[in-house]
């Protein structure tokens, strides 16, 4: 069983969670997206940043086929379980515990999950180019300033 993490202070700077199946609620898969089957999706979120600019999900789903998109990018690790993932571009990945996957922002993937999966999932908005080359401008600044 997971320590309580209630017990943090109002003072505590980060955010603690704890992987725990029973927290996991009913989450369902977009129905026009399932493809065969009767998957069933569960889902807790462990964190979130900035207005739901990251956060991180603790997941699962039972058997079934799905096509999911994607609107953040988002990387996995497997936990349990395997899924079978196919891009559009017809290559398939045999997901299995230990595995990570990435995926970006407007794609999408074609899930197949023979028995049951569970995955940790890191999500982040994308953010623009020209944002990423002003924060290193920024930081390079920062550096020459209080170095």
């Amino acid at each position: 069983m997971a320590p309580d993490t209630a017990a943090l202070p109002e003072s505590a700077l980060f955010t603690l969670s704890y992987l725990n199946k029973d927290a996991l609620k009913p989450s369902p898969i977009e129905p026009s997206w399932i493809l065969e089957g009767d998957p069933k999706a569960r889902c807790n979120n462990l964190s979130s940043f900035g207005d739901d600019w990251t956060f991180v999900d603790h997941w699962s789903c039972t058997s079934g086929k799905f096509r999911w998109r994607y609107f953040y990018d988002e990387t996995i690790l497997i936990l349990e379980g395997e899924a079978f993932i196919t891009d559009d571009n017809g290559v398939r990945y045999h997901a299995v515990p230990g595995a990570t996957l990435s995926f970006p922002d407007g794609s999408a993937a074609n899930w197949e999950i023979p028995s049951y999966v569970r995955k940790i999932a890191f999500n982040q908005k994308p953010v623009p180019s020209y944002l990423h080359k002003f924060c290193r401008l920024i930081n390079k600044i920062q550096k020459n300033i209080f170095n």
